[in-house]
């Protein structure tokens, strides 16, 4: 690269734990791979960025600053995470890749970093990402679905299917997420059953579902039920909205990083997980998890993992979710075959290793 000046765009800084947890392993493998790199992260909350991560940060909102940036650094990161589609916004996906168009035009490497890519429904959309895309240096999408969607959109450029930045993490101690259970009362004696739900759709009707199915399940008291926060303060509303005062359930009413999230969820014996990085903690942590899908990555992420969605959230059905627990419980850890995950994480580092390649490559 003609310099060190590196920019990161993605949905940083909004007190999400999968964005942030997909920035903090860019971070890691970026500073493992690259000489005393300057990086700089555009940011919803660039002081909080700043502060936690050790980078200088812009606001996304700060356009002419973004521009500054962009002109100065030889590389733009762009991931990872569900950011080039529709269904959110196009909006959204609009100022992505608008991005993308500056870091182009300033003769910046361009990369994308393990994208969940799709669905865009908008055709006109659809006829600018396919543009834009095609004068990128390098795609990397982290599921298959995401590569499918590209071809058929039409374009050209090289698409390397690799994972999701998160599973280039190495597992962490589980001591730290110990104490914080022990903190809140948790009794480690007991089997926990980690949860982690967002709001969505009709949240009345399936968290009702969901309290029948802990009610059900745990009519002898021999589960903790731990409600894990992957967006603070959202989830923990949502969580005390519906779910405060059952027996044997305890809240967590924290923001927590990464590795500690890692921690908590490595002293579960299960988890059930609607959000995504929570069910990647929990494959990199070897624990056992039911997912349950609200968004096609959710099914992308568990077929890699040779696993499927128990349902779709709007069809939630307390009785399907209870046999399954019952079975996973009953079985012993040991059993659980794990290679699967250890090829996701291959495939992870791999993305880095397509990065060094065409940083350093004298073309873009």
């Amino acid at each position: 690269m003609k310099n060190n000046n590196i920019v990161i765009s993605g949905y940083y800084g909004f007190n999400n734990a999968g964005d942030e947890a997909m920035l903090f392993a860019i971070l890691k493998t970026l500073e493992t791979h690259f000489t005393n790199p300057n990086i700089t992260v555009i940011s919803g909350d660039p002081k909080r960025t700043a502060d936690v991560f050790h980078v200088h940060a812009v606001s996304r909102f700060d356009g002419l600053g973004i521009i500054k940036k962009l002109c100065r650094s030889s590389l733009l990161i762009s991931g990872g995470g569900s950011l080039l589609q529709d269904v959110t916004s196009w909006k959204s996906l609009m100022y992505y890749l608008s991005i993308i168009v500056c870091g182009i035009f300033f003769r910046n490497k361009v990369f994308l970093y393990s994208q969940g890519i799709g669905p865009v429904k908008h055709r006109w959309v659809q006829y600018i990402l396919k543009i834009v895309l095609d004068h990128v240096s390098a795609i990397t999408v982290r599921d298959e679905e995401s590569k499918k969607f590209l071809k058929e959109l039409g374009v050209r450029n090289r698409i390397y299917c690799t994972a999701d930045s998160v599973l280039s993490l190495e597992p962490v101690s589980k001591i730290k997420g110990q104490n914080i259970l022990e903190r809140y009362g948790v009794s480690l004696e007991k089997k926990i059953i980690g949860i982690s739900v967002r709001r969505w759709l009709d949240t009345d009707m399936w968290m009702d579902k969901l309290n029948v199915y802990m009610e059900k399940l745990n009519k002898n008291h021999e589960y903790a039920f731990v409600f894990i926060p992957m967006q603070y303060p959202e989830d923990y509303k949502t969580v005390c909205e519906y779910a405060q005062g059952l027996p044997d359930t305890y809240i967590l009413k924290e923001a927590y990083d990464t590795e500690t999230l890692m921690s908590l969820i490595g002293n579960f014996d299960m988890l059930i997980g609607i959000r995504l990085h929570a069910l990647i903690f929990a494959a990199l942590m070897h624990i056992p998890a039911i997912g349950i899908s609200y968004d096609p990555k959710i099914d992308n992420f568990l077929h890699s993992w040779g696993k499927e969605s128990i349902f779709i959230i709007e069809n939630f059905n307390a009785d399907k979710l209870y046999e399954e627990s019952k079975k996973m419980l009953a079985q012993n850890p040991e059993v659980y075959d794990w290679s699967k995950v250890d090829e996701l994480r291959e495939k992870a580092r791999v993305t880095m290793e397509i990065l060094k390649e065409i940083s350093h490559s004298k073309e873009g």
